[in-house]
C-alpha cells in the first residue's frame, strides 16, 4: 500500500526543509492545522496523494456531496453536510424547514421562561455530539435553561440528572432514530414516571426527536412535538439536525447556527480544495501514513482547553464506529484500519500517560488541539496551559539524547544506569491544531474537519464509514439475557455467562468469592 523509506528524524527533516512550517501547515477560518512535526517527507507526501488518486478520492467526495448511497450496506446517502446547506440539495427544502421549526421553538421557549432545565436523554451519537458542543459553548455563554443528559442505562445516570430540579419546570427531550434503544427508552421510562408522580402532564413536558413517529406516539408525546431525524444521517453525525435541538434552546438559535456555519466553511474547503492544500485530506493522509506506513496502533487526541475536554470520547464514536472494521465494502479483508483513539484533556494527561507517549518502547501520534483566546478571564492560567501544548509537542519530536543526560549528571557514581533513564528517544510524531477562540463557529469547522478526516480514511481503506454492524451483536443478546434474567431463566449461554447472570439475580449478600 505505502511504505515509509524516509530514514532522516523529525529534526533533520527541518534542518533540511527550512520551509517546513509554512508549507505544512494549513488555516481555514478560525483553524490552523500545524502537520510539520509529523514524520512524513516531501517524498512520503507525494505517496499518499497518489494512494489517493488511485483510491478515486475525489470521485467518492463529489458521491458524497452529490448524496449518491455511498453507504452500501444500508443503500443509503450520507447527507450530514446538507444541514449544513452544503451538497444533498434534493433534502434542502426538508432541512430549511427544519432549520427554522428548531428556531423557532427555541426562540419561543426562551422567551416564555417556562423552563428552568433541560434534561437530554439519548445515548452514542445521541448523546456524545450534544454534550461536547454543550460544554464548548460554555466558553461564550452559559446555557439557559440550564442544560442537562440522561444517556447511561445505569441508575446513577438518570439519578444525577435529575437531582434537584422541580419536575414543572423541566423540559425534557428524548433522542433516539428508533425510539427503541434500550438505554434511552428506559431512561425516559423514568423521567416520565417522575413527572407523573409530581402530578405533571407527560405531554407538556416531553419532546421527541426521532424517526420514527409512531413509537415516539405510543409513548405519550404529542405528534407536534416530534422533531424528525432522517434514515440519511448517522447518529453519530446527527449534532447538527433536530439532536441539537436542546442546543438551540441552552444557547439559543443564533449561536447553534453560527456552529452549522461554521461546520459548512469546512465542508466548502473540503469540497473545493486542491488535496496537496485541502486540510481533511492531508490530516486523513498523515493518519494512514502513521497507521499502515509507520505502524502505529493509537492515535492520542490531547485538546488544551477545558471546554473541549469531551473531544476524545466523541471522536472514539466518531472514528472508532465508522472505520473500526476489518471487511471491505465488497467483503474482502480490509488490513489494518482504524487505530485506537483516546486521549484527556491538558494539563492532566501530562501526569499520566504522557510518560508513556516519551518514553514507552513505542508510543503514539498526537493530536494538539488548543484555543488561542482565554476565555476565562485569567490569562496567568491561559498562557501557562498554552505554554505546557508547545512544550509537549517540541518535546516528543526533540527528546533528550544520552550525551546530554551524561553531561547534566557527570557528578552521579550510577550515572551508566541512570542515563538511559533520563533519555527521551523523541522524533514522535503530532500535529498541532489551533483555534483562533472557542466560538461556535470555530467548533463546528472543528468537528466537521474530523467527520471528513474519517471519510477520506475510509476511502483509503476501503471500508464503509456509515454503518455500524459491530453494535448490534451485544444489544441483541443484551435484550435476551435480560428478558432471561427478569423471568428467572438461564437460556443457552456459555458457562462464564450463566454464572454471571446467576450472580445477579441471586442475593448478593450470600454470594462469596472462592479462592
Amino acid at each position: 500500500m505505502i511504505t515509509a523509506t524516509d530514514s532522516r528524524t523529525l529534526s533533520e527533516l527541518f534542518d533540511t526543509e527550512p520551509d517546513r512550517v509554512d508549507r505544512m501547515s494549513v488555516r481555514v477560518g478560525p483553524l490552523r492545522a500545524d502537520f510539520s512535526k509529523q514524520r512524513v517527507s516531501a517524498d512520503d507526501l507525494a505517496q499518499l496523494l497518489a494512494l489517493a488518486e488511485e483510491k478515486d478520492l475525489a470521485g467518492w467526495r463529489a458521491k458524497l456531496f452529490a448524496g449518491e448511497p455511498i453507504n452500501t450496506s444500508e443503500n443509503r446517502a450520507v447527507l450530514h453536510t446538507a444541514l449544513r446547506g452544503v451538497g444533498g440539495e434534493a433534502v434542502a427544502d426538508e432541512v430549511t424547514a427544519m432549520r427554522a421549526r428548531i428556531a423557532a421553538f427555541a426562540t419561543k421557549v426562551r422567551r416564555e421562561g417556562r423552563f428552568d432545565t433541560i434534561v437530554h436523554i439519548g445515548i452514542g451519537g445521541s448523546d456524545l455530539g450534544p454534550r461536547l458542543v454543550a460544554d464548548a459553548m460554555e466558553a461564550t455563554g452559559q446555557a439557559k435553561p440550564a442544560l442537562r443528559f440522561a444517556n447511561n442505562v445505569d441508575g446513577a445516570s438518570v439519578n444525577d440528572a435529575l437531582k434537584g430540579l422541580d419536575p414543572k419546570r423541566t423540559l425534557v427531550i428524548v433522542v433516539s432514530k428508533s425510539f427503541g434503544t434500550q438505554e434511552t427508552k428506559m431512561n425516559a421510562d423514568s423521567v416520565r414516571d417522575w413527572l407523573v408522580a409530581a402530578g405533571c402532564e407527560p405531554s407538556e413536558h416531553v419532546l421527541a426527536v426521532s424517526a420514527n413517529v409512531d413509537r415516539a406516539v405510543a409513548f405519550g408525546i404529542d405528534e407536534a412535538n416530534i422533531f424528525n431525524f432522517w434514515d440519511w444521517v448517522g447518529g453519530r453525525y446527527s449534532v447538527w439536525s433536530a439532536v441539537g435541538l436542546s442546543l438551540a434552546i441552552a444557547y439559543g438559535p443564533d449561536a447553534f447556527g453560527e456552529m452549522l456555519d461554521g461546520a459548512a466553511a469546512m465542508d466548502r474547503h473540503f469540497r473545493d480544495t486542491e488535496f496537496p492544500a485541502n486540510m481533511p485530506v492531508l490530516m486523513a493522509l498523515i493518519g494512514v501514513w502513521n497507521r499502515n506506513a509507520l505502524g502505529y496502533d493509537s492515535l492520542a487526541v490531547i485538546p488544551y482547553s477545558r471546554r473541549l475536554r469531551l473531544f476524545s470520547a466523541f471522536l472514539q464514536q466518531l472514528e472508532m464506529e465508522s472505520n473500526g472494521k476489518s471487511a471491505s465494502r465488497d467483503g474482502a479483508d480490509a488490513g489494518t484500519t482504524c487505530p485506537v483513539i483516546w486521549g484527556d484533556e491538558g494539563t492532566n494527561g501530562q501526569h499520566a500517560f504522557f510518560q508513556w507517549l516519551h518514553q514507552g518502547s513505542k508510543g503514539a501520534p498526537v493530536d494538539f488541539v488548543a484555543v488561542l483566546k482565554d476565555h476565562e478571564d485569567r490569562p496567568e492560567h491561559h498562557r501557562a496551559l498554552l505554554a505546557n501544548c508547545f512544550a509537549q509537542s517540541e518535546a516528543l519530536m526533540l527528546g533528550k539524547t544520552e550525551s546530554v543526560v551524561r553531561a547534566e549528571n557527570a557528578d552521579r557514581e550510577d550515572l551508566d544506569a541512570l542515563a538511559p533513564q533520563k533519555t527521551f528517544p523523541g522524533n514522535r510524531p503530532s500535529t498541532t491544531l489551533t483555534l483562533d477562540a472557542l466560538t461556535p463557529a470555530a467548533l463546528g469547522s472543528l468537528i466537521a474537519l474530523y467527520e471528513h478526516k474519517v471519510f477520506v480514511q475510509g476511502v483509503l481503506w476501503d471500508v464503509n464509514s456509515f454503518d455500524q454492524w459491530g453494535v448490534e451483536l451485544g444489544k441483541v443478546l443484551a435484550t435476551t439475557i435480560l428478558t432471561e434474567m427478569e423471568a428467572g431463566e438461564s437460556g443457552e449461554h456459555d458457562a462464564s455467562t450463566a454464572a454471571l447472570m446467576a450472580l445477579a439475580t441471586s442475593d448478593p449478600s450470600l454470594t462469596k468469592a472462592k479462592i
